[in-house]
């Protein structure tokens, strides 16, 4: 009798999950994980940005999903000067704010709204700066790439704002498109100061998005709902349900039994299986993410990029992928994803051929009597799921071109040591790029003002490379940016600093009745353009 209201509710709940996965304007959404906030600006995990940035909230500007050129979202229209160190924004007249039934808004959303929101992030005096931070928040929040670019954000008029930079920077509006660049309500967010509360501005979000938060049942069930009074063109979706489902195997007999429409995350081991199922579709989306190998460019041999190719065409790539990511990642030539409007396809492509390796290592003199150290963190990450068995089969290929090698594993502490120490050859690594704009993911692994615990791990500097990167960083036309990092990435690879391995891929899986999808693994997925139609089993019934 105990467990008869349990049994009665979860059969209630699964009954009820059942006729909205029916009904064409009600999705139900099933995920491993519940988002840490509802606020982008002070969370980065994969589920917030799923939870938030594309449905409760609008940016300045945002990436064409098709032409990943930059079009108006809140700003209609912007304008920069000709030494590119102001960038003027005009906003909409008619974007309304969700409400709830803590705020109602008085008024449509205006520069206010937008000074509030990017000085909560860049000024340490803004009553917000301090609120739901802790040390994570606390890193996140002072890193964004544009915190140390803007110098004042001025109010032209009531729809006119004015971003003033330090120095010129083409990336602006890059960052200004990124996931944690969200415009909140400054009205609302006097109201909880004046209550008392201003820390349920991050956990009970008023946006302008599509769709607005209804309730949140913590790590179970969020709903939302379409946004009332939209300022763009009104959603087909009116019910928006994630269910937070943590086992994979649940996920996919939910999506399977018509309890979930869409899945997030199933599991490696589940891939093939879901690939061969005809009723269901699979995406597959690599991340900006990038697991590679830094060759220490200041250590003996590795200072040569003859050497440096050598050494990369004795590595396995494929095994790698096979071995450790098995199938949760694709094999990578390039640093950046080839989704990126910057990535080069002519570039030269890493050859695996142990046989020119040896034949190049004896050809430029390396010294087969000297042992090579492969630093690899302890503590797996997000871009490579095991470091050790990388670093294992690293040591195996070198191993079959007559290079020895030894495996250092570090914690954080120490690994910080050696890598400002220089004392290491190899170091296996990755990187996660905040934003779009190719900058936020070569400036740190190449630029001469980076230090190894900022990302440059090969401990590279070259006055060509640099003055690139600088230059393509104030270039503004388009074109001339892309000949750019094209230009960029030859060099890159005729240099062998980096020897990329793999992009990470995220996977969704859903119904074949529902449409228009867009997942953006850098901002998170978007049902604002989704459709569903009744399922088939349905259809055929009537």
């Amino acid at each position: 009798m105990r467990f008869l209201p349990i049994y009665f509710s979860l059969a209630f709940l699964s009954a009820c999950y059942e006729a909205e996965t029916t009904q064409t304007d009600s999705l139900l959404y099933c995920l491993d994980k519940a988002p840490d906030s509802f606020n982008p600006q002070i969370s980065h995990d994969v589920a917030t940005l799923d939870a938030t940035t594309n449905q409760l909230f609008n940016r300045l500007v945002k990436i064409d999903p098709i032409s990943q050129r930059f079009i108006p979202d809140i700003a209609h229209e912007w304008q920069i000067n000709n030494d590119k160190t102001k960038y003027t924004f005009f906003l909409r007249k008619d974007v309304n704010f969700h409400q709830n039934e803590r705020f109602t808004p008085s008024r449509k959303l205006n520069a206010n709204d937008v000074i509030f929101s990017f000085k909560r992030m860049l000024s340490d005096n803004h009553p917000y700066h301090a609120i739901n931070i802790n040390a994570d928040t606390e890193t996140y929040l002072y890193n964004h790439p544009f915190s140390n670019l803007v110098t004042k954000i001025v109010k032209v008029d009531n729809y006119t704002i004015q971003f003033n930079l330090n120095k010129p920077d083409a990336s602006l509006l890059a960052n200004l498109a990124a996931h944690y660049a969200v415009i909140h309500s400054q009205e609302y967010a006097l109201k909880l100061l004046q209550s008392g509360h201003p820390e349920e501005i991050d956990y009970f979000p008023i946006g302008t998005g599509p769709f607005q938060l209804k309730t949140n049942s913590t790590n179970r069930v969020i709903r939302y709902e379409a946004h009332h009074n939209p300022w763009q063109k009104p959603v087909s979706i009116k019910n928006l349900i994630y269910d937070i489902t943590p086992n994979a195997t649940k996920r996919y007999a939910k999506l399977l039994s018509g309890e979930c429409d869409i899945i997030t995350n199933p599991a490696s081991s589940q891939v093939t299986q879901i690939s061969r199922n005809s009723s269901v579709s699979l995406s597959s989306h690599p991340t900006g993410n990038v697991a590679l190998l830094a060759f220490n460019s200041k250590a003996k041999d590795l200072n040569s990029a003859e050497i440096r190719q050598a050494i990369s065409h004795a590595i396995d790539q494929k095994t790698i992928i096979d071995a450790v990511f098995f199938e949760t990642a694709e094999a990578s030539d390039h640093l950046l994803p080839n989704q990126s409007w910057a990535y080069n396809p002519r570039t030269e492509k890493v050859r695996f051929s142990p046989e020119e390796s040896i034949q190049e290592l004896q050809k430029n003199e390396f010294d087969f009597s000297r042992t090579l150290r492969i630093l690899a963190p302890i503590k797996n990450s997000i871009f490579n799921p095991n470091f050790y068995k990388t670093a294992e089969l690293i040591q195996s290929n070198l191993t079959d071109v007559g290079v020895s090698s030894v495996i250092v594993q570090l914690r954080q502490a120490e690994l910080q040591a050696a890598l400002l120490s220089g004392d290491y050859d190899l170091f296996l690594t990755g990187i996660s790029p905040y934003i779009k704009d190719p900058d936020n993911l070569f400036r740190p692994l190449l630029s001469c003002n980076a230090n190894p615990l900022e990302g440059n791990t090969s401990q590279w500097c070259d006055d060509n490379i640099q003055s690139l990167l600088d230059d393509t960083l104030l270039e503004t036309n388009f074109i001339q940016r892309v000949k750019n990092y094209y230009q960029l990435q030859e060099q890159i690879q005729s240099q062998r600093i980096y020897l990329p391995i793999a992009h990470l891929l995220r996977f969704d899986v859903f119904n074949q009745n529902i449409s228009g999808l867009q997942i953006d693994p850098l901002t998170g997925i978007n049902f604002d353009k989704v459709q569903k139609t009744p399922p088939i089993h349905q259809v055929m019934a009537q």
